[in-house]
């Protein structure tokens, strides 16, 4: 009877495991589709050999568009990766900071600020899942969703659109189970191993090959409020980056795009919140930034949000040539370890060349910088 007892508990106990194996699996499987742009980032930061990311660059979509990796690492040495998502909050880059650090030991943050201008209705069921569908470590899975329902209205007990309980986050599966029976699975889905992003988190898009005129930014040297919690949001990653060891520094940015008349003032005020903390600050929305860069506002963007390469590459040779003379990181260039960089910047040079083919898209819109007093 005990060898019996026995056998009965071990083959519980392997039925356990066998069932909480399947159930990671497809709690993976069963996520954000594999051609998901956010969810490849994703991978492909995984799948980077240990401690060989010197920078890593936070932010929106603004991030990963504008920050061209392989050409910073052919130009520089630089060997970065922008851990991106569309919309990404702000709220979340301390989760990804520890999250970073578990495969990672870069000495350079890079964090975007346009998220500064968000609200909380704003604030969307995607935004959250883009990242916490795809965070790895259970543990900053758990705290990312957590501070996602922090920022909550505690009066209605929702985050924008959002009404999912958090065990819907931490399962995706409860979410995502209905793509099996709509026909939405690809082979991809079902593969849970990562590779190397191809061009280390640079979006290479059909978008960012065209050309749509844009107004000039309306730029003003006015102040202007913050929503509560945007400044909220951004006081806690600052008193984050305030508990930082000596050895990571960070760089707060705010790229260039056709800011809007109401917006300057409160990414002025951001601006000034970064810095008097203490933390450098680059503001590329001022007509000194947009005459260094060579910003041409009928060339340089596929959209009002966005640059396309030939503005991305102006934005990417500033900031890389930056960071080289202030920030002591290491020239990879011609390091065995670091060949995956060289091999994304031919990816990016055979992009270009397809660019070039099809760039001239345009849009006859037009306007002119005004600085408001």
């Amino acid at each position: 009877m005990k060898h019996k007892g026995r056998n009965i508990i071990i083959g519980s106990i392997i039925f356990l495991l066998l069932a909480s194996l399947i159930g990671i699996y497809f709690n993976k499987v069963f996520s954000m589709g594999d051609n998901n742009a956010n969810r490849q980032t994703f991978k492909a930061f995984y799948a980077e050999d240990k401690d060989t990311i010197d920078m890593v660059y936070f932010g929106t979509s603004a991030s990963n568009r504008y920050f061209i990796n392989p050409k910073a690492f052919h130009d520089q040495g630089i060997s970065s990766f922008t851990m991106a998502t569309m919309g990404m909050p702000l709220f979340f880059v301390p989760t990804l900071m520890k999250e970073v650090d578990k495969t990672q030991d870069p000495s350079l943050y890079v964090i975007e600020l346009r998220w500064t201008l968000k609200e909380r209705e704003l604030v969307t069921d995607a935004h959250i899942r883009r990242v916490t569908d795809n965070i790895r470590s259970f543990g900053d899975k758990n705290a990312a969703i957590d501070r996602a329902f922090a920022f909550m209205d505690g009066s209605t007990g929702m985050l924008g659109d959002v009404t999912d309980k958090k065990i819907e986050y931490l399962i995706p599966l409860i979410k995502y189970h209905g793509r099996l029976t709509q026909h939405e699975m690809t082979p991809g889905d079902f593969k849970l191993t990562s590779s190397k992003n191809k061009t280390k988190g640079y979006v290479l898009s059909k978008s960012t090959t065209k050309q749509v005129n844009q107004f000039m930014s309306r730029l003003t040297d006015e102040r202007g409020s913050l929503s509560e919690e945007a400044e909220q949001v951004l006081n806690e990653l600052l008193d984050y980056c305030d508990q930082l060891p000596d050895s990571k520094q960070v760089l707060f940015v705010l790229s260039p795009y056709s800011v809007k008349k109401s917006q300057m003032p409160k990414f002025n005020t951001a601006l000034d919140m970064v810095t008097e903390r203490g933390y450098p600050a680059i503001n590329f929305n001022t007509p000194e930034m947009y005459e260094e860069l060579d910003i041409d506002w009928d060339h340089d963007f596929y959209n009002s949000m966005h640059v396309n390469y030939i503005g991305a590459e102006k934005y990417t040779n500033y900031l890389a040539d930056y960071i080289a003379d202030h920030y002591d990181l290491a020239d990879h260039r011609g390091d065995p370890k670091y060949a995956s960089w060289e091999d994304a910047y031919k990816v990016y040079q055979n992009f270009v060349k397809d660019g070039i083919k099809t760039i001239g898209h345009k849009d006859k819109l037009g306007g002119e910088v005004t600085w408001i007093k």
